[in-house]
């Protein structure tokens, strides 16, 4: 599983087949894979690659039920985040995707379906009143404890703010 840093472009890392420490990044561009990304999320989803360097390169934007194609490479990864909450989604209950090798070279495209990880209960009920509750400070009605009161009215905050796509480079 990959770990997160707070560096600049956002690198990450994960543990190699020898458990060593490597930055996620794109490798060589030989083995061709012809990808479908499908959104099966009912939100909206950024489709980030990393690049040779390990940032992270927004490609496009999804609405719920759309598909995108791309022809890419095998050693390349690929990441979905949800537009408002950021949050991670997964291909395969992987937040970082590579297509795996078995496909490289094949000369049709394969469909790989963009959905939400498993989420606590805590986090999926403060999700669903978070998308029926427009004003943040309609919360101190509720008489919610203090910690759960503000993450909720954070997540108001993120989904209903205008959502611009990231720029590309």
């Amino acid at each position: 599983m990959a770990e997160r840093e707070t560096e600049e472009h956002d690198v990450i890392y994960e543990l190699d087949e020898k458990g060593q420490r490597v930055v996620v990044k794109s490798l060589e561009s030989t083995s061709r894979a012809y990808l479908r990304f499908t959104n099966k999320t009912s939100r909206p989803v950024d489709v980030w690659w990393r690049d040779f360097h390990g940032a992270r390169r927004h490609y496009v934007r999804l609405d719920s039920g759309t598909y995108f194609d791309i022809n890419s490479f095998i050693t390349h990864p690929w990441e979905f985040t949800d537009v408002a909450t950021k949050e991670s989604y997964v291909i395969n209950n992987k937040t970082i995707y590579r297509p795996p090798t078995n496909i490289g070279g094949m000369m049709y495209r394969t469909n790989w379906n963009i959905t939400i990880a498993v989420r606590s209960l805590r986090h999926t009920v403060l999700l669903t009143l978070a998308v029926k509750i427009d004003d943040p400070n309609a919360v101190n009605a509720l008489g919610l404890p203090r910690v759960l009161a503000e993450e909720l009215q954070n997540l108001i905050t993120l989904f209903h703010r205008p959502k611009t796509p990231p720029q590309r480079d």
